[in-house]
């Protein structure tokens, strides 16, 4: 009897590739197969959607990255750009530094270190695990039927989007959570709801409104739950043990730059 060899895990997967809606860049959706060093989200696969011609640095600075960050109010230049008078100055307050987790995955893409996602091959090594869509990039941009997919082969996951408002992504609803920045206008929670969708909100208040709780994996909750433990940012809260009609809210966070311009920016200001 001969037995099939177990496949050796690649570094990662590129999972899907395709054009923005916006601006018909060329993008990748890359997933590494290790174990991630992040705290807050722990040892969950995380999933990258990024410019496939472009450094991510690069495309921050040259404001190329509405095509994988659609009009997110949290995008925007990085702190050198600000020195070039031909830019105009835009408050960056997304929490990611595409320095680091974005532009190492892009280095490994161009030096051809991911093999193209293959389910027969690969779900092995997703099977069981936690996943985190659009750890940096609008998740939206992941064909729902592969969500979908991944989300069955996986022990839970969480996900986030700003498209929430865009009809065409209310498929994404049942697993992503709406991001919010307010308690009504634009970016409002009561709009996304109104919609059908649990919201994510951010803000600089620090006090969560009726109907919402505390984000158990941030440093207000004391970390008391990584994102792999907690688990309630799973769209409409299908695993989350009858939570599924719990909100959740956040402070503001990022680095010492980033806090500084989230103080300024009026759409993370309650209302």
């Amino acid at each position: 009897m001969v037995t099939a060899k177990r496949t050796a895990r690649p570094l990662g997967v590129i999972l899907h590739r395709g054009y923005t809606p916006t601006g018909n860049q060329p993008y990748v959706v890359i997933m590494p197969l290790g174990k991630s060093s992040n705290g807050k989200t722990g040892k969950m696969l995380q999933t990258y959607i990024i410019r496939s011609d472009i450094h991510p640095v690069e495309a921050v600075q040259k404001n190329a990255d509405d095509g994988i960050c659609f009009n997110c109010p949290m995008r925007g230049l990085v702190a050198d750009a600000f020195k070039r008078p031909h830019q105009k100055p835009q408050l960056r307050t997304c929490y990611v530094n595409v320095g680091q987790g974005p532009a190492q995955v892009y280095k490994a893409y161009q030096n051809n270190r991911y093999v193209t996602y293959e389910p027969v091959m690969h779900d092995q090594f997703i099977h069981g695990r936690k996943v985190r869509f659009g750890t940096y990039g609008e998740p939206v941009l992941i064909p729902i039927r592969l969500v979908e997919h991944l989300a069955s082969l996986s022990d839970g996951w969480t996900g986030y989007t700003h498209q929430w408002s865009n009809l065409g992504f209310s498929p994404y609803r049942r697993y992503f959570m709406a991001s919010v920045h307010s308690l009504a206008g634009p970016w409002s929670r009561a709009h996304a709801k109104s919609l059908g969708w649990r919201t994510f909100r951010t803000d600089n208040d620090g006090t969560p409104a009726d109907g919402e709780v505390t984000c158990p994996a941030s440093a207000e909750a004391g970390k008391r739950l990584s994102c792999e433990q907690c688990k309630m940012c799973d769209g409409e809260g299908v695993r989350s043990k009858g939570l599924q009609f719990v909100d959740i809210h956040i402070n503001a966070h990022g680095g010492p730059a980033i806090m500084s311009n989230v103080r300024k920016l009026p759409v993370l200001q309650t209302s």
